[in-house]
Formats: structure tokens, C-alpha cells, sequence
């Protein structure tokens, strides 16, 4: 069993482990995960993910508001995630970022785009102010967050990587780091096998996004933090430099330096 194992990007306040959260996360440190970091993607789950910061050993969280909520901020959000943020346990601002992906053929309009650039750059300003790093929500706008980033250069992470080879060595060289998680561990990882090929060790960094990726052996299931084992194992796989062992716990140190945890 792997020890030592981070999982840097976690939604354990969802509905579907409301019947069992405590004991999920009790029996997680058993298995050996030490560190969980739970991201907000509004402002009533940042609350939750600091709410479970506070219940539970080895949890963190991040506070931000996630690209899709952009279009339906309360009154004083902005004002809301920064006490959030002051707050302990946090450890970052995120979930935030873009997302065009597209659904039934139609993405989102022009309007809705400017709306998510609006509440990402707000947010990055934020960061900025109070040194804070970022888990950043990419899905299909690798141009505009490359630009927004350029703009305002934050330390942080890209959470679940999965886009071209070209892109992720782009970030890389912005001094951002790739959160790697069980999307490598499919038989459709393309361009992701080379990025954590050659990617730097101390760049990585390992999630699940729990409960909505679990890896490819537990295909259907929920996802839980202690699913990063078979991430390392893949990792060690494509690399051949690394044992499993090795990767958790560099994977370990990089989120100990970005998060402080």
C-alpha cells in the first residue's frame, strides 16, 4: 500500500457521499492518504469546503467560484470568497477559470464567455492581492486562459490536465504545475502520456476530482482520493525513472510547497 498520497483537487462536500462522508474520509487516512484539498465552485460549496476543512484532519480547502456559476454570482460574491480565503484551512482560490466546452453542439455564447473571463480575472486579482495560488478549471479555452494568465500571472495549478502535449508544456513554462489524475489511467490518455513523460517531476501534482473520475478499474463507481495509487502506478509506468512510491511522494512535497499543507 502506498503511503503519503495527496489529492489536491476533491469535491467531497457533493450529495452523493452526504450518507457516508465521515466514514469515507476516516477510512482514506487509513489507506494511506495524508492531505486532501476540497474546491469550492461557488460560494455555498467554498462555505462546505471550509466547513469539512474544519471537521476533518488533513483536509483543506480552496474557495472560488467555478466557470459555469458565473452566469448566476450573488450580490457581493467577490467580497464573500475573499473572507473565505482569510479564513483557516483555506489553502487557495479555486475552482475557477473557463469552460466552452460543447454540449449538444451548442457552447456558450459570446456574452456567457465574457461573463467567465469577467469572474476569472476577478478572481486572479484576488489571488494576487492576498498571495494566494489557483486551481485553475480549463475545458476547451486553452487560448483565453494562456492570455488571462499572461495578464495576470498567478502560482497555482492546472487541475485535470487533459489537452494537448504543445498546451501543457506551455503552461509548464509559465511556472504553472499540471494536476495529473485518473484520466492517465485510460486506454484514451493521447498527448497526456507524453506531457507526463517529460514533464518535470516537481511539477506534478496528483488528484481525483472525487466523485466524478474515478480510474479505469473502478470505471462507473465513485471516485475517492485513495485511487491515486493506481495513478502512481501509471505515472511510474509511462516515466520509467519512478517507482509508485516515488511518485506519491514527490507528488507530496509539490503540494507541501504550493499549498502549504
Amino acid at each position: 500500500m502506498l503511503h503519503s498520497i495527496t489529492d489536491v483537487h476533491a469535491h467531497y462536500d457533493e450529495a452523493v457521499f452526504d450518507t457516508d462522508r465521515g466514514e469515507v474520509l476516516r477510512t482514506l487516512r487509513e489507506a494511506g492518504v495524508c492531505a486532501i484539498v476540497n474546491s469550492g465552485s461557488s460560494v455555498p460549496s467554498s462555505r462546505r469546503s471550509l466547513d469539512l476543512a474544519k471537521r476533518f484532519e488533513g483536509v483543506y480547502a480552496s474557495v472560488g467560484v467555478f466557470p459555469l456559476e458565473a452566469y448566476n454570482v450573488p450580490s457581493g460574491w467577490l467580497e464573500q470568497i475573499s473572507d473565505m480565503a482569510e479564513e483557516d484551512g483555506c489553502v487557495a482560490v479555486g475552482e475557477i477559470g473557463l469552460d466552452y466546452h460543447l454540449e449538444d453542439g451548442a457552447g456558450p455564447t459570446y456574452a456567457q464567455r465574457e461573463t467567465q473571463k469577467n469572474v476569472f480575472r476577478a478572481q486572479l486579482e484576488l489571488a494576487r492581492r492576498k498571495g494566494m495560488p489557483v486551481v485553475i478549471h480549463d475545458r476547451d479555452a486553452d487560448e483565453d486562459v494562456i492570455r488571462l494568465l499572461a495578464e495576470l500571472p498567478c502560482p497555482g495549478m492546472i487541475h485535470r490536465f487533459f489537452s494537448r502535449a504543445e498546451y501543457g508544456f506551455q503552461l509548464l513554462e509559465m511556472g504553472l504545475s499540471l494536476g495529473i489524475g485518473p484520466a492517465v489511467t485510460y486506454s484514451n490518455a493521447g498527448e497526456l502520456v507524453q506531457v507526463v513523460r517529460q514533464m518535470p517531476l516537481e511539477r506534478l501534482l496528483l488528484e481525483t476530482d472525487a466523485p466524478f473520475l474515478p480510474s479505469a478499474r473502478f470505471e462507473g463507481k465513485r471516485a475517492t482520493s485513495d485511487m491515486i495509487a493506481d495513478v502512481c502506478e501509471v505515472v511510474a509506468q509511462i516515466r520509467g525513472d519512478v517507482t509508485p512510491q516515488e511518485v506519491a511522494l514527490a507528488a507530496r512535497e509539490n503540494a507541501r510547497r504550493m499549498f502549504g499543507i
